[in-house]
C-alpha cells in the first residue's frame, strides 16, 4: 500500500475516489429509484468494497508507472487511473444488477459514471506526472515532428466532454421516458434537479482539467521566455525544460537546439580570438620591454575589478558574465599598438624625453588602427568592440585630461577605465630601470589621490573592496628580475 499512499499522485487520486463516493450516494439516494430503495448499511457494504478494491488495483498501477521512463509515464498514468475506475463500473453494475436485481440500464448508467470520472482523474494523473517531468528536468530534445500535437488532444478533449454530456442526457432523458417521471410537472422538476446535479459535477471537473492544463501551459511557456530572456541578455547557458511532446515542447526543444549552435558558435570565435590575441601579443612582447607577466597581472586586475563593478546597479548590465570574458580577453590588447614605435623609443632603457614621449603616445592611434581595420573587414563582434575600449580607453584621464581623445568622465568606455586603473597600478609595483617598485600602500594611495581626477571614482571603489586580491596577484606574479631583486636585498 506505500505505494498507492506515498505515490506522485495519490493524494489527488484519494480525492478523485471519496468526491465520486460522495456524489454517486448523492445522486443515487436523491434521483434514482433503484438506489434509494436500498439501505444505507446495504448500499456501503456495495460501494465501498468496490472502491477499496480500485485503491487497491491503483496502488499496482502506480508501482508500474513509476518505473517507466518520464516520457511515457503521463500517458500511462491517465490510461492507468481509467482502467481502475472501468474495473470498478464494471463491478458494481454487475452486483447491482445480479445481487440487487436493477435493470441492465440501471448497471450501464452507473458504469457511465465511474468512466466518466475515471476520464477526469485520468488526466489529473497525466498533468501530475508532466509536472514531475519539469521539476526532474524536463525530456530530452526532440528533432523530430510533435508526437501528441496540442491541436488534437485539445480537439479530443472538447470531443470527450461534448460526447459525455450528450451522454448523460441521452441516458436521463430515456430514464426519464422509460420510467414516466417526465409525463407530469414533478416529474420535469426532478429531472432537471438530476441535469443540474450531473452538470455541476462535470463542470467542476472540467473546470479542474481546465486548472491543470493552463498551470502546465503557463509553465511550458514560461520556460521559453525565462531562457529566451536571458539569452538576449547575454546568458545563453539556460536551457528550456520541455515537458511536453508537443507543438510547444517542439518549440522549447528548438530554442535550445538554435542556444546550442549559438554556443558552438561562441565557442568557436573565442577560440579564434585567443588565437589571435596571441599572436598579436607575441608579435608585441617580441618588441617591447614590459615582460608577459605584466600582461598576465593586468588581465587579472581587469577581472576582479568588473566582477566587482557587475555588482553595482549602474553597471550590472554593462558587465553580464559574457561581457566580462570578452573584456578580459581582450585586455592584453592594450598596448597593441605599440609594434608602430620606433625601436629607439620602445626599448629606451631609460625615461623618455618629452619629445620621445608624444611619439610613444602614438601607440593607442596604432592599435586602434588594427582594430578598426578587422572590424571593418568582419564586423563589429562584441569582442572587437571590447578590445577597441580597452585599447582607446586606457590612456584617457576621469577629468578630460588624458589621450588620444581627451574623453571625459562617462564618454571614456567602461572598458577603458577599468584598464586604465589596472595597467597603473602594475606600472606602480613594477621594476624599471629608472625607477624601483612601490609597495602596495604607496600605489594604493595614489589610486585614490586620483580618484575623480585620472580615474573613475566607481573603479577606485571596487578596487578598494577587493584590493587585498590585487596585493596577491602583484606578489605571487612579480616580474622574475624583480622577484631576483626582492631576494638579494
Amino acid at each position: 500500500m506505500d505505494g498507492f499512499f506515498k505515490g506522485p499522485g495519490a493524494a489527488r487520486s484519494a480525492v478523485h475516489h471519496v468526491l465520486f463516493s460522495i456524489f454517486v450516494t448523492i445522486y443515487g439516494y436523491s434521483v434514482c429509484n433503484f438506489i434509494n430503495g436500498l439501505a444505507v448499511s446495504v448500499w456501503a457494504a456495495t460501494l465501498l468494497p468496490v472502491l477499496l478494491g480500485q485503491w487497491m488495483l491503483r496502488s499496482t498501477v502506480a508501482r508500474h508507472v513509476s518505473k517507466r521512463s518520464a516520457a511515457l509515464r503521463p500517458r500511462l498514468a491517465f490510461w492507468g487511473e481509467l482502467s481502475v475506475f472501468i474495473a470498478g463500473g464494471a463491478v458494481i453494475g454487475f452486483v447491482n444488477t445480479v445481487f440487487h436485481g436493477f435493470p441492465a440500464a440501471s448497471g450501464l448508467k452507473a458504469m457511465f459514471g465511474f468512466v466518466t470520472i475515471g476520464i477526469f482523474a485520468g488526466v489529473d494523473q497525466a498533468f501530475v506526472q508532466t509536472r514531475i517531468r519539469f521539476e526532474e528536468g524536463g525530456m530530452p530534445s526532440f528533432s523530430s515532428k510533435p508526437r501528441s500535437p496540442f491541436a488534437v488532444r485539445l480537439g479530443l478533449s472538447f470531443g470527450l466532454v461534448t460526447a459525455l454530456v450528450i451522454g448523460v442526457i441521452a441516458l436521463l432523458v430515456l430514464r426519464g421516458i422509460e420510467d414516466g417521471t417526465v409525463k407530469d410537472a414533478e416529474g420535469f422538476r426532478r429531472l432537471a434537479i438530476e441535469f443540474a446535479f450531473v452538470f455541476a459535477v462535470i463542470f467542476c471537473y472540467v473546470a479542474n482539467a481546465a486548472r491543470g492544463a493552463e498551470t502546465l501551459l503557463a509553465k511550458a511557456l514560461s520556460e521559453q521566455v525565462q531562457t529566451l530572456g536571458e539569452a538576449r541578455e547575454g546568458r545563453v547557458r539556460r536551457r528550456a525544460l520541455i515537458g511536453t511532446q508537443d507543438e510547444i515542447g517542439f518549440v522549447s526543444a528548438e530554442i535550445n537546439y538554435l542556444l546550442d549552435e549559438l554556443d558552438r558558435a561562441h565557442e568557436t570565435t573565442t577560440r579564434t580570438n585567443d588565437a589571435i590575441m596571441k599572436a598579436l601579443i607575441g608579435l608585441a612582447g617580441a618588441r617591447d620591454n614590459e615582460t608577459g607577466d605584466h600582461l598576465q597581472r593586468t588581465q587579472r586586475y581587469v577581472g576582479i575589478l568588473c566582477g566587482q563593478l557587475a555588482q553595482h546597479p549602474e553597471h550590472a548590465a554593462a558587465l553580464a558574465p559574457p561581457a566580462i570574458a570578452d573584456i578580459v580577453s581582450a585586455a592584453p590588447l592594450h598596448d597593441i599598438g605599440k609594434v608602430a614605435v620606433p625601436d629607439a623609443i620602445l626599448r629606451k632603457p631609460g625615461r623618455l624625453t618629452p619629445e620621445e614621449y608624444e611619439v610613444m603616445k602614438t601607440h593607442v592611434g596604432h592599435g586602434l588602427a588594427v582594430i578598426d581595420k578587422v572590424i571593418a573587414d568582419v564586423g563589429a563582434t562584441r569582442y572587437l568592440v571590447a578590445a577597441r575600449h580597452v585599447i582607446a580607453g586606457h590612456h584617457e584621464h576621469w577629468n578630460g585630461s588624458g589621450y588620444p581623445f581627451g574623453l571625459k568622465g562617462a564618454d571614456i568606455p567602461l572598458a577603458g577605465r577599468v584598464m586604465a586603473l589596472a595597467d597603473v597600478y602594475d606600472a606602480l609595483r613594477s621594476e624599471r630601470i629608472y625607477k624601483p617598485a612601490m609597495t602596495h600602500a604607496e600605489a594604493r594611495q595614489i589610486l585614490i589621490d586620483g580618484a575623480g581626477t585620472q580615474f573613475d571614482p566607481l573603479v577606485v571603489a571596487a578596487f578598494l573592496v577587493v584590493e587585498p586580491q590585487f596585493e596577491r596577484i602583484a606578489t605571487g606574479f612579480a616580474d622574475a628580475a624583480q622577484n631576483t631583486s626582492a631576494a638579494a636585498a
